[in-house]
């Protein structure tokens, strides 16, 4: 896995060259005199960002963080924020409208919210290195917020609100790359993605005062309270409400951006595996679906297979999963190569159980109507990125492996389409 520094030492080469390009296009400056670990100066107070700062920090340990000496005197703001985030809830996509109903509440918290200096530089860099990053973090602040705002909710809007702002500023410091990869996910890709929401939990822990409940539940963002997530695998359990609701802003962003019918699919996706999010905060993109109206019509751009391929894909493998696991019994093996078995074993029945409860056995495509049809559409697509996404758990998992063993459970995950990840 790629080896990242966030604080200290030398500065990250990703951020640094984002920043770089940032300061083209906006104003910033050192806010303190850039210091190596000698007290040698670097960079002056007030010294605008240049491509020569580029080169001065070249092979350089820092005293401090560089995310710590630099400001942005222009670029995001909480003014800039409030446009864009009333921009988002007077738009016509289908998110701003279900949650135009909080607009006042998030108009009104938005304009206490603590932007942190760094917050600020990243959330800069990130607009002008990937433009299309700052709506996605408009949208996760609003349907957090919005999540947020209940009395039974143990969750304070305010920080829901921030939790959702920041989320994906880990990715600042991924190689672009990565980040905007438009085909198929390999191993080597998601394993660059996979330290961004612990890379932007260090950052903020380090460089801001930001309460740590903040700060971890931003790098729980991509966890499932069954354990299926990354980069932890956390349970329920031991994962955070803020993390939690994160994850579904996150999972629903990811789903949205659907132009058929986007609110009904991710309320679809978020249920459709029992256990894999909090019912807590599902309930609520649920009920968003109330405040939409959309026309239930499968999406004709796909060519998914509306019979019973996927669910005989999912069987063949739970039996190879059951025949393997009682082989390696036999011979007397345990440790890591019986908990992966055991992992996709799990998973895998919980995809059973998930398409036995639509309650689409035999189904025929030719005998479907449009929403049976557009139901069973969304079946074959979550089941299918539950695989792609078993595949990536387990050939992470099965790096401790030795080559034979690799090759004993590969079978497990032979066939299994690569998709993008969301």
């Amino acid at each position: 896995m790629q080896s990242v520094k966030v604080h200290g030492n030398e500065p990250n080469a990703e951020v640094l060259s984002a920043i770089i390009k940032a300061g083209e296009r906006f104003s910033i400056i050192a806010s303190q005199d850039i210091v190596d670990i000698r007290d040698i100066k670097l960079w002056a107070k007030g010294q605008p960002v240049t491509s020569s700062l580029q080169h001065r920090l070249l092979n350089r340990k820092l005293k401090h963080p560089l995310e710590a000496c630099l400001a942005v005197e222009d670029g995001v703001t909480l003014f800039s924020l409030q446009e864009d985030l009333q921009g988002f809830l007077d738009g016509d996509s289908p998110l701003g409208m279900a949650l135009r109903p909080w607009a006042p509440m998030l108009m009104k918290n938005l304009k206490q919210l603590p932007l942190h200096s760094v917050a600020q530089l990243l959330l800069t860099t990130a607009l002008a290195t990937r433009p299309d990053s700052l709506p996605h973090a408009v949208a996760a602040m609003a349907l957090a917020g919005a999540a947020a705002d209940g009395p039974t909710y143990a969750v304070d809007v305010r920080l829901a609100m921030l939790g959702g702002l920041l989320h994906d500023i880990g990715e600042v410091y991924i190689h672009p790359q990565y980040v905007d990869l438009e085909g198929p996910m390999d191993l080597v890709t998601h394993k660059h993605l996979i330290v961004h929401p612990r890379m932007a939990q260090m950052l903020l822990s380090t460089t801001t005062d930001y309460p740590e409940e903040l700060c971890l539940a931003i790098g729980e963002h991509h966890e499932r309270v069954n354990g299926s997530g990354y980069p932890a695998r956390l349970y329920q359990h031991n994962s955070s409400a803020l993390g939690r609701l994160l994850s579904v802003v996150e999972t629903t962003l990811g789903i949205v951006r659907s132009p058929y019918a986007p609110i009904t699919r991710a309320s679809f996706a978020l249920r459709v595996v029992p256990g894999e999010f909090d019912p807590n905060w599902t309930s609520f993109v649920c009920n968003l679906t109330r405040n939409v109206d959309e026309t239930l019509l499968p999406d004709r751009s796909s060519d998914l297979p509306l019979e019973g391929s996927l669910l005989d894909h999912i069987d063949q493998r739970i039996e190879q999963t059951d025949v393997l696991k009682a082989t390696l019994k036999a011979q007397g093996r345990d440790g890591p190569i019986l908990d992966i078995v055991d992992t996709a074993w799990f998973r895998l029945t919980r995809l059973r159980v998930a398409w036995n409860a639509l309650g689409f056995w035999g189904a025929d495509a030719a005998e479907l109507n449009p929403l049976e049809e557009f139901e069973l559409e969304l079946a074959h697509r979550e089941l299918q990125q539950r695989l792609t996404q078993l595949q990536r758990e387990c050939l992470l998992l099965a790096e401790r492996l030795g080559e034979l063993e690799k090759t004993w459970i590969e079978p497990l995950w032979r066939g299994v389409l690569l998709e993008p990840a969301r």
